[in-house]
């Protein structure tokens, strides 16, 4: 069962990406009420993907990630197949949206 990452730095974060076939990032902040909204979403999705990992990022604690990944709105989830960005997710999504974009990802 995939459970969503909490990642702590940038480091790891990038650590994160390329050590992951399949990669999901949440951008998100805590003053973010559509943020939350996506998370409870993902947190419901993630459980079915076992070959995808999942991880968020705080970007006011590292503003230098949504700098790197041209962040310009939250949140953004971004979609990795083998540390390249494949599609890019920006607001809250239905979770049919969701799992349409993550079957995407793996075929």
């Amino acid at each position: 069962m995939q459970e969503l990452i909490e990642c702590l730095s940038f480091e790891e974060l990038e650590e994160f990406i390329e050590s992951s076939e399949y990669a999901v990032v949440d951008f998100w902040a805590p003053w973010c009420a559509p943020c939350h909204i996506l998370h409870r979403i993902l947190q419901s999705v993630a459980p079915a993907y076992s070959k995808i990992n999942f991880g968020r990022i705080n970007t006011q604690n590292y503003p230098e990630a949504a700098e790197k990944y041209e962040i310009y709105g939250l949140p953004t989830l971004l979609l990795f197949r083998n540390g390249h960005v494949v599609d890019r997710i920006v607001g809250v999504v239905s979770k049919n949206y969701l799992v349409e974009s993550l079957n995407r990802l793996i075929q």
